[in-house]
């Protein structure tokens, strides 16, 4: 028995219209919801969308819901082979014109051009006539019939095939045509999986007629997104993505397998456009942009080098300055050039005030595993240059010890009774040791540093060192704010568990780094305290 379901009609806004229309096209479907947004938000952006995957995974099922939001809308589905011919796409030829007016004109009505949701199954088996005919039709939206010209309706073509156009076979401008790219597999959770088999089926409510997208509900909504401008942050991101994907596309010997066209990135960015206005913006935001991880690959194994591509387009202005925060560090930590460096402002190794424990270590302040010993021997022998060592828990004495490893001897774990052996970087500087390139005090006799008498007044280290920190506090607020607005919940309606799962990955990652290197001046405080 059918299962009868209910929508209610909340349309007041463009966004509160679209999220209705897509709450009614997911009724009963399983793991396709991202796709069914994506091909809505296609639609009314005027582009095409391309679905990859196997036969049986509702491929045609996206366009033929599609096709019932538009009032009055028509559709027209075709499974494409090698034996397909134009007349069965665009409409056989009229007999009785061409017998009695000697005019070359196709029945159109119920094909292709005369639909305003097309669906092509199997469409890279199309024959080369059909091919360059479907390239006028989707540029210009336009069908040459005889000796008229047909203003198509056509809003979207969703095509599908179980495969990606094959090479040198002249399928290229075809494809880039199809501005969004999905992979459209099998249903992967096992209580979606189910629910599907044992679920009864839906009957689909009909729309109230305050739902409908009309032609000038349609035209209305294109006009006015035409307007939506864009974010300063957006057009950081995509300069960067430019030369990432330019990177990668000299990487791969300029096989076009990152390559996007000027034509793309136009109607990407009207897609962007389109998306933000629909989600109540007048900007194109972040969340927009990353829409794009669906438009820029060419091939599924570049996917996953495309979307750390896009990840880090976002993230590279906070890693660039991360990483300048840290060259300001290292300069601090062993700069004999700039105006009071640490190296010289503390007194050297040789008269240090680092307090001994158990006659033969110096203890590591603020390590992050916890209390861990320095051989003082080992620190007399450091430079500048980092070096290899090991830090492991030594069970004997019960404590975590780092220590440097001597160049051709192997570190014997036995003799030295060490569990949990990690290898680790070891560099020298003046009140104690940098590890793994970040800096650590060694617990001292005296609870202030001495300073030498050629060292000269502390405060302008202690501005450098603040200004430092400031610099730092303005890239962890603006970066808190970028994702914010990412992560903010119902900030964009197109998009999906895996989209947002992607950022959080994303945003992990840059917060591990932004930990490291509060870590880093958090131990450049206590040196100069």
């Amino acid at each position: 028995m059918a299962k009868k379901l209910k929508i209610t009609p909340v349309n007041d806004t463009p966004k509160k219209h679209i999220q209705c229309l897509i709450e009614w096209m997911r009724q009963g479907v399983y793991e396709k919801e991202h796709i069914i947004s994506m091909a809505l938000l296609c639609a009314v952006a005027g582009e095409n969308m391309f679905l990859l995957g196997p036969p049986g995974t509702a491929k045609s099922m996206v366009a033929s819901r599609l096709k019932m939001v538009f009032k009055d809308g028509k559709s027209f589905d075709y499974l494409m082979s090698r034996f397909s011919t134009p007349d069965e796409i665009f409409g056989p030829i009229s007999i009785s014109r061409l017998k009695n007016e000697d005019r070359y004109e196709r029945l159109t009505t119920g094909y292709l051009p005369e639909a305003d949701v097309v669906f092509l199954d199997e469409i890279w088996k199309a024959g080369p006539s059909i091919q360059n005919t479907l390239l006028t039709v989707i540029n210009e939206h336009i069908f040459h019939n005889g000796g008229q010209i047909m203003h198509i309706p056509m809003k979207v073509l969703i095509a599908a095939s179980n495969e990606l156009p094959a090479k040198d076979e002249g399928l290229e401008a075809l494809w880039d045509r199809f501005l969004v790219r999905m992979v459209s597999n099998c249903i992967e959770s096992d209580a979606a999986f189910f629910k599907m088999i044992k679920g009864v089926k839906v009957e689909l409510p009909e729309l109230p007629d305050s739902l409908y997208i009309t032609n000038e509900l349609y035209s209305q909504w294109q006009n006015e997104s035409e307007g939506i401008g864009i974010q300063e942050s957006v057009v950081s991101a995509i300069k960067v993505l430019r030369k990432k994907l330019d990177s990668l596309e000299k990487e791969d010997g300029n096989q076009l397998r990152y390559y996007v066209s000027d034509r793309r990135w136009r109607k990407a960015y009207r897609l962007m456009q389109t998306s933000a206005y629909l989600n109540g913006r007048d900007e194109i935001d972040l969340t927009d942009y990353l829409l794009l991880i669906h438009s820029f690959w060419n091939d599924v194994d570049c996917i996953p080098n495309v979307l750390n591509a896009f990840t880090s387009s976002i993230s590279d202005k906070i890693l660039k300055g991360l990483s300048k925060i840290d060259k300001s560090i290292r300069q601090l930590m062993t700069s004999n050039h700039s105006p009071q460096p640490i190296a010289q402002s503390i007194s050297s190794s040789e008269n240090n005030d680092f307090k001994e424990h158990d006659y033969f270590y110096y203890l590591v302040e603020n390590y992050p595993e916890g209390d861990t010993y320095f051989s003082k021997w080992d620190y007399a022998a450091l430079s500048n240059q980092p070096r290899d060592g090991v830090r492991y828990y030594d069970r004997k004495r019960n404590k975590f010890i780092v220590h440097t490893l001597v160049p051709g001897r192997l570190f014997d774990a036995t003799s030295q009774n060490a569990a949990n052996v990690t290898k680790v970087k070891i560099q020298k500087c003046s009140n104690g040791v940098i590890i793994d390139g970040i800096p650590y005090a060694f617990q001292r006799k005296s609870a202030t540093i001495e300073l030498s008498a050629s060292s000269g007044p502390i405060l302008p280290l202690y501005q450098r060192v603040s200004s430092i920190q400031s610099l730092f506090k303005n890239f962890v607020d603006d970066w808190e704010q970028t994702v914010a607005k990412l992560l903010s919940d119902d900030n964009n309606i197109f998009l999906s568990s895996n989209d947002v799962a992607l950022v959080n990955k994303m945003v992990k990652e840059v917060n591990e780094q932004l930990k490291t290197t509060e870590v880093k001046l958090t131990n450049i405080v206590m040196m100069l305290k």
